[in-house]
C-alpha cells in the first residue's frame, strides 16, 4: 500500500480456478528494489543508498530499534521499542506481496482496504477510534500478475493513550470502480503501474462503489503498549 515495486513473478502449470486470487510473500529486498527497476539493484550493499524505498524504509524502522538490513531476505521485519518521552511506544511491520489473477479478463485488479485504529485508556475501555478507507488500482502484465508488489508498513506511536489496536482488512479481485476503473482496459496512461483511486478518507466514498467479479481478502493486526506487542499476519506470511 505504501510502495507498489517492479516484480516478475510468473506461474506455470499451477491448477487454477476461473475466480482465484493468489497472494505470494515476496522478500524485503525484492520488495524494495523494484522501485529502481533495476534486477538485483540491493544485491550489493554499495548501490543501496540509490534506492529511494531502501532509503526511506531504513529510517522509519529505526525508529523501532530495527536495523532493516538484517532483514531483506526475509518476509517481513517487525520491531517494538519502549520510549521515555510523549510517545511511550512505538510499533513497526513491513512486509511485501505480489498478486496475482489469471483468469481474470480486465488489465487491471482492484484492492480496497479498511483501517481501524482503536485507542484504549486503563481499563480497555476505548478513548476513541478511527475508521479510514482506502482505494487502489494496479496494472496486470500478460500473465495476470500486478507490475508492481504491494508494501505494507506501519510506524505507529502510543502517544497519550494506555494501549492501541490497528486492524487492517483487504479485498483485492477482478471488478471495476464505474465510470472511474471500468472496462476490459487499463484506464490509465500505459507507463502507470498502480493508481490510488481514493486516498485514505474517514468516508467510505469509492470503497462501497466497487463491483467485483472475484476477490480475496485477507487482514493483518497489531496491538500494543509500554510492555511489548502482538501481531496477527495474513495468513500467507505464516
Amino acid at each position: 500500500m505504501k510502495y507498489l515495486l517492479s516484480l516478475g513473478i510468473v506461474l506455470f502449470s499451477v491448477p487454477l480456478s476461473a475466480s482465484e486470487i493468489i497472494l505470494e510473500q515476496v522478500t524485503l529486498r525484492r520488495g524494495m528494489e523494484g522501485d529502481t527497476r533495476q534486477s538485483g539493484a540491493l544485491d550489493d550493499p554499495k548501490t543501496y543508498s540509490k534506492n529511494k524505498v531502501y532509503r526511506e524504509e531504513k529510517e522509519l524502522a529505526a525508529k523501532a530499534g530495527i536495523e532493516i538490513d538484517q532483514f531483506l531476505d526475509d518476509h517481513y521485519a517487525k520491531g517494538f521499542r519502549k520510549e521515555s518521552g510523549a510517545n511511550k511506544a512505538v510499533h513497526y511491520l513491513i512486509f511485501y506481496n505480489s498478486i496475482s489473477a489469471p483468469q481474470c479478463k480486465r488489465e487491471y485488479l482492484i484492492q480496497r482496504v479498511r483501517q481501524t485504529k482503536t485507542y484504549y485508556q486503563e481499563n480497555r475501555k476505548i478513548s476513541r477510534k478511527a475508521v479510514e478507507y482506502l482505494v487502489e488500482v494496479f496494472k496486470l502484465n500478460s500473465y495476470g500478475h500486478t507490475k508492481r508488489a504491494d508494501g505494507h508498513v506501519q510506524l505507529h506511536f502510543l502517544g497519550d493513550v494506555q494501549s492501541r489496536k490497528t486492524v487492517v482488512d483487504i479485498e483485492v479481485g477482478c471488478g471495476e470502480v464505474r465510470g472511474v476503473a471500468d472496462g476490459l482496459a487499463w484506464p490509465f496512461q500505459q507507463k502507470i503501474l498502480f493508481r490510488k483511486l481514493q486516498d485514505y478518507s474517514n468516508k467510505p466514498g469509492l470503497y462501497d462503489k466497487i463491483s467485483f467479479e472475484f476477490s480475496r481478502s485477507y487482514s493483518f493486526a497489531s496491538e500494543f503498549d509500554r510492555n511489548g506487542h502482538k501481531l496477527t499476519l495474513p495468513d500467507f506470511l505464516r
